[in-house]
């Protein structure tokens, strides 16, 4: 569309655009990154594509109030700097695709506030703020929408691609890094300029890589041992030397059984030690159940072997006294228990803590678990 009418939906964009950078400084760089292109057959609500071009029907934009067209910025543009559009993939079929999009725009809207009456948010679905647009599909599957609410709907077709995908990730972590550096931004912005700039890595990869180090620390430690003669000795038959060995490193983990641990969750963790183990060549671990205290030592090829025993109370440090001996002490709890002072030994302990509100001693490496993980 070209003339007139196409000078006025650029001037009201330009104003709308002023407007949001005014409104939420912190995403000034995303807003004017937007590229507009105007086009009779875009719906209303400004929807913009993975290219970060906003498309403009000049009727909408002309009979919008400019600062409701503004509003509608911020929100694209929180659907651009979340990745909305890739998380999208696993919805990509009609029945799914209207749920994704209303969870998408529930997990933005709780921070933005005054919106217009039709748009989506936790509060005008009843459900709770701060939560991801993965969570709210689910939770909207249980629920009956009101019809008044309506997602922000999609762009008609894919514009050109005006910035490359390293641009598109500069950008956003500059955003990221904007929001941190002034601090008056809502909650849900700063957790995820949190979540962009320090992503967290996932438990599975953590718990490998702490694994690994720990053996190799252990493996690393060699000495000498009259128990096989070094080869040298044959030189001189009337001496005996000692020659260097690399022993085993001994595994134990020390398994909280209080009860306060969800069986799902331990189940998948003790797997995921199982391949980490199996990997690294380990084929043997010692098991110790701990509640309030430590049961007998169980020799194990495979922690599913593992006779899980217990559901007292819960104090650790009997099982962490039990794996004293152990060059590499792997522990899994909820982290409600007293931790002892100082590491029972000076070599690696590693604490798996279940859900988000333990916490493990100073000494120890700790990996995140998470009791909801699907």
């Amino acid at each position: 569309m070209t003339g007139p009418g196409q000078d006025t939906t650029m001037e009201r964009f330009a104003a709308a655009r002023l407007w949001a950078a005014g409104r939420v400084p912190y995403l000034a760089s995303a807003l004017f990154a937007l590229t507009p292109l105007v086009h009779d057959t875009a719906p209303p609500r400004l929807p913009a594509d993975e290219h970060w071009n906003v498309h403009l029907n000049p009727g909408m934009v002309r009979d919008t109030p400019v600062p409701e067209l503004g509003w509608w910025l911020i929100h694209q543009v929180g659907h651009l700097l979340r990745g909305h559009h890739a998380r999208a993939e696993p919805y990509r079929d009609p029945e799914h695709r209207l749920r994704w999009d209303r969870a998408a725009d529930a997990e933005i809207n709780d921070d933005l506030g005054d919106g217009p009456a039709e748009a989506i948010s936790p509060e005008t679905l009843g459900l709770p703020d701060g939560l991801l647009a993965e969570r709210y599909a689910e939770l909207l599957d249980l629920i009956d929408v009101p019809p008044h609410l309506a997602a922000c709907g999609r762009a008609p077709f894919t514009g050109p691609s005006t910035m490359t995908a390293l641009e598109r990730e500069l950008l956003t972590r500059a955003v990221a890094a904007e929001i941190e550096a002034r601090g008056t931004a809502p909650g849900g912005w700063r957790r995820w300029a949190e979540a962009t700039l320090r992503p967290e890595v996932d438990w599975r990869t953590r718990l490998a890589v702490l694994i690994r180090r720990g053996l190799a620390q252990a493996a690393g430690r060699v000495d000498y041992s009259y128990l096989r003669p070094s080869r040298r000795a044959a030189a001189v038959p009337s001496i005996v030397l000692p020659a260097l060995v690399r022993p085993v490193p001994r595994v134990a983990v020390v398994i909280d059984t209080s009860g306060s641990i969800a069986r799902t969750a331990l189940d998948r963790a003790l797997a995921e030690l199982d391949g980490v183990l199996r990997a690294a060549g380990h084929r043997r671990i010692e098991a110790i159940c701990c509640d309030a205290r430590a049961y007998p030592v169980q020799r194990v090829r495979r922690a599913a072997q593992v006779d899980l025993v217990g559901g007292g109370g819960t104090d650790l440090r009997p099982g962490l006294a039990a794996a004293a001996g152990a060059d590499l002490v792997i522990v899994f709890t909820d982290g409600d228990t007293p931790w002892p002072e100082r590491s029972p030994r000076p070599h690696a302990v590693v604490v798996c803590l279940f859900g988000d509100r333990g916490s493990a001693p100073p000494w120890a490496s700790t990996v995140r678990v998470p009791t909801d993980e699907r």
